[in-house]
């Protein structure tokens, strides 16, 4: 396990795990092997609006597994549109033989013969909800997370290394109000297996759990995770589109329930792609309103500087935050919003979406470690824009707003490894109320509060850059109709 204090990435990996990801050509499981696929015609079925009924994998017994986890390569196809129908088959001939098993999971996946980036297919998604969006920082040739796709005599011939992942629907989703828990973890494990490496559960947890959660995190519990019914993988130089089911009849999720929520998502996945511009549609910035103030910040930092000036005390840097609610004249879009952002921190920042079903899209570009170095002197690292001054030792004052998940652990658990980084650089994209902008500071001696305060005015703007900050003057309003 690496960890690293302040803006860092996580990465755990089970001992027995391998570091490249191998993918079957036949579906492989720990307990049983799914009956051949019938691969058939079939017709698109109407569009239908998405169920708001799911599977809550924190409801089970996680000391019971689950009958089934498995995988299944299906032949590469040159088009999303064929992986599409190719899909379609596929779960039409899984309708047709149903595994023998009371609970389960099964990943099915079709290779593209083109990169095609997650973002973009996300987009093109019209906002089916849920949705997750992951992409790691730019991988070396000689990157730790690839996946290996079969040729048709089973042997391994193509390693492609996986670039982001993008989600929509939940085969089963985890959340609860609790913090998270060692039995948490244990239902998320009953639903993922170092064989089937890439069915994973993506999502963040609460900065404090024990906090009181505020109205506009409501949705995300103390944490949030789902594993995508509808998955889009990019890679270097391919894609895979792939689908999930997942089921259990303790839960009252039964086999042909997961059928039928999969099957009206997958009418609604579009495979028309276009490629995003990497600017957003530009809207009024109307009111501005940050918390703590700039009053409040000024006497938080010099608390902060009180209490490390102390002889008695260990803290050598205390972390402030603040949250600035933007309200925009027409909505953001926190698809193009993230894509407009890798330009800002440049290829080595961690790009996150989560948006939970009627819920506000916790988006983020945060700073990513390669390695892990902890020494006793204090280090600056150089960021594009800003820089950060790294201490070992690190306090937090009483909260002033509630962090939600910025801050917290986001990213995802696999069967074989997991990964995740601190969702700092964050924002709280909500439909007709703006968005709510994360930033923080340290504060070491001799810090000064207007200077901090600055700096996360330079942390911001990396978000607010590419809106239109003046607002319209009031009488642009009044005058709008009025005759001549």
């Amino acid at each position: 396990m690496a960890s690293a204090a302040g803006h860092c990435l996580v990465r755990f990996m089970d001992p027995d795990s391998m570091k490249s990801i191998s993918m079957c050509t036949q579906p492989v499981s720990s307990r049983h092997s799914l009956q051949k696929f019938h691969h058939v015609n079939i017709t698109r079925y109407q569009s239908c609006s998405l169920s708001m009924a799911m599977m809550n994998g924190c409801k089970g017994d996680p000391r019971l597994p689950v009958g089934i986890i498995d995988s299944c390569t299906l032949p590469a196809v040159p088009s999303p549109a064929l992986a599409l129908e190719k899909l379609h088959s596929a779960i039409f001939g899984l309708k047709s033989n149903p595994p023998p098993f009371t609970s389960g999971i099964i990943r099915l996946q079709v290779p593209i013969e083109e990169q095609i980036q997650a973002i973009d297919w996300l987009h093109a998604q019209h906002q089916l909800l849920p949705r997750c969006f992951f992409s790691g920082r730019s991988r070396k040739k000689d990157s730790d997370i690839s996946v290996v796709f079969p040729n048709g005599n089973g042997q391994s011939s193509v390693t492609h290394n996986l670039v982001s992942v993008a989600g929509v629907g939940s085969a089963v989703f985890f959340r609860n109000l609790h913090p998270f828990s060692y039995n948490d973890w244990r239902s998320i494990k009953r639903f993922i297996s170092t064989e089937c490496p890439m069915i994973r559960a993506y999502g963040a947890m609460r900065f404090d759990a024990r906090a009181n959660i505020s109205s506009e995190w409501e949705d995300f519990g103390s944490f949030y995770f789902m594993i995508p019914q509808v998955e889009f993988d990019e890679l270097e130089r391919s894609s895979t589109l792939a689908v999930t089911l997942a089921w259990d009849d303790a839960l009252s999720w039964t086999w042909a329930k997961a059928i039928s929520t999969l099957e009206s998502t997958m009418d609604k996945v579009s495979s028309k792609i276009v490629r995003l511009q990497k600017e957003v549609s530009r809207t009024f910035i109307l009111s501005n309103h940050h918390s703590p103030s700039k009053m409040h910040w000024d006497l938080a930092v010099k608390k902060a500087l009180e209490i490390i000036n102390r002889s008695s005390t260990p803290l050598t840097k205390v972390v402030l935050a603040r949250s600035s609610r933007v309200i925009t004249a027409t909505d953001i879009d926190p698809i193009a919003w993230l894509a407009c952002l890798k330009q800002v921190e440049g290829e080595n920042a961690y790009q996150f979406c989560l948006q939970p079903p009627d819920a506000p899209a916790f988006i983020g570009n945060t700073a990513v470690c390669n390695r892990v170095v902890i020494e006793p002197k204090k280090a600056i690292r150089k960021l594009p824009r800003v820089q950060h001054l790294y201490a070992r030792l690190a306090g937090r004052l009483r909260k002033v707003f509630d962090r939600g998940m910025y801050a917290g652990p986001v990213g995802w658990f696999g069967g074989g490894e997991s990964e995740f980084a601190v969702g700092i650089r964050s924002a709280l994209v909500e439909k007709g109320l703006g968005a709510l902008i994360y930033a923080g500071t340290g504060i070491v001696e001799g810090s000064n509060p207007s200077l901090e305060w600055d700096e996360l005015e330079l942390k911001t703007s990396q978000f607010t850059k590419f809106l239109k900050l003046e607002v319209p003057l009031r009488s642009r309003f009044e005058n709008i109709g009025t005759p001549n």
